[in-house]
């Protein structure tokens, strides 16, 4: 006799041909890279080692009160009733759960018995068991949490800070995209990502942005046409920003299904930024996999090039960091550093060329 059991919080998902599954409450990886049918993943997910990683995970009791004075006291003060955590992203706060949960069996553990060098070998465990950037935004969660308890009283400093970083930079992340990527993905897009994809690339909005962003923002404006008045959830910065005549025709384009300027294949808004930003990495992925697009190809990469483009027209870097809803001018050179060397480089030939040489 086959009993069929339903496992329940699980998202899974397909991209490149190969199935990924994962916890929908913290986002670890149940199976990756499963290659075959839908009904052949569930029979590999209904075997025996599956289960028992699966129940495994069903039978912490979360809801446990820890002592005062413990991590897990301090978590669940800090998820519950932490300002500063309660205006996080979703994102942010789904990576900070993760976290957390990694940390699971040292919640126990009195706060005055964490240390700097404790930690570092915390990190360097969690980069082998999961990989070095979870490690990283482990040690990032703890310091953002640690540093509003040393503020409240609740430890005399915070164990997490100056801690070095386990992953190295990747100098292709975030990168700005062609001129030949842009026109191929505005060709193969799905409407419903390509709104996304041009709020990102001529409004220059971060991802959460673009997730909460409502039509009553959308508005008139004496000069441009159309603007837009925002409040940037990362910094709380007010914003206009003229939008730009392209997005501008793709907008006014649009059948109007929801108060939500983007939303999914079905007309109705996201569930959220983590599902917005994942239907986008997942389809730019397969893009890149079919050779349309190179690596590095993001949606936060259009914001890097909605701020070169600016520059390159002769945009300060002060401006630039306004036009991208930033309140310090170092964002602006953050952004366009690419830029400025480009411009050095012409210079340089620029020089050479008017010598003679």
């Amino acid at each position: 006799m086959v009993v069929k059991v339903k496992l329940e919080g699980l998202n899974v998902v397909k991209a490149r041909g190969k199935w990924y599954v994962y916890h929908r409450e913290t986002g670890d990886v149940l199976l990756k890279g499963f290659v075959g049918s839908r009904d052949e993943l569930n029979k590999r997910l209904g075997q025996p080692d599956m289960l028992a990683t699966y129940n495994a995970r069903r039978k912490r009791d979360l809801k446990r009160t820890y002592p005062d004075g413990t991590l897990g006291a301090l978590i669940q003060w800090f998820e519950n009733d932490c300002p500063k955590y309660l205006s996080l992203s979703e994102a942010t706060k789904k990576d900070y759960t993760a976290a957390f949960l990694y940390l699971k069996n040292a919640w126990d553990e009195p706060l005055d018995a964490i240390t700097q060098p404790e930690l570092y070998i915390t990190r360097d465990r969690a980069s082998i068991d999961k990989w070095p950037r979870f490690a990283d935004k482990m040690i990032a969660a703890l310091s953002s949490m640690f540093s509003q308890a040393v503020k409240r009283g609740k430890m005399p400093t915070n164990p997490a800070k100056g801690i070095d970083k386990a992953s190295k930079a990747d100098p292709n992340a975030n990168r700005e995209w062609s001129d030949a990527e842009w026109a191929a993905v505005v060709d193969r897009a799905p409407r419903h990502l390509l709104t996304v994809l041009m709020l990102a690339r001529y409004a220059g909005f971060r991802g959460q942005t673009i997730a909460a962003l409502q039509w009553r923002q959308y508005q008139v404006d004496p000069r441009f046409g159309k603007c837009f008045r925002v409040v940037a959830r990362k910094n709380s910065e007010p914003t206009w920003i003229p939008a730009m005549p392209e997005l501008q025709a793709h907008l006014d384009s649009l059948e109007r299904t929801s108060l939500s300027v983007s939303t999914r294949h079905d007309g109705l808004p996201w569930q959220g930024e983590v599902q917005m930003q994942t239907s986008i990495s997942h389809w730019l992925r397969d893009m890149e996999e079919k050779g349309v697009i190179s690596a590095g190809t993001t949606l936060h990469g259009l914001r890097v090039t909605y701020a070169a483009d600016l520059r390159r027209g002769g945009v300060g870097t002060s401006d630039v960091a306004a036009a991208l809803g930033d309140r310090s001018e170092r964002m602006g050179a953050h952004y366009t550093r690419h830029v400025e060397n480009e411009s050095k480089v012409i210079r340089a030939f620029e020089t050479r060329h008017k010598n003679g040489k």
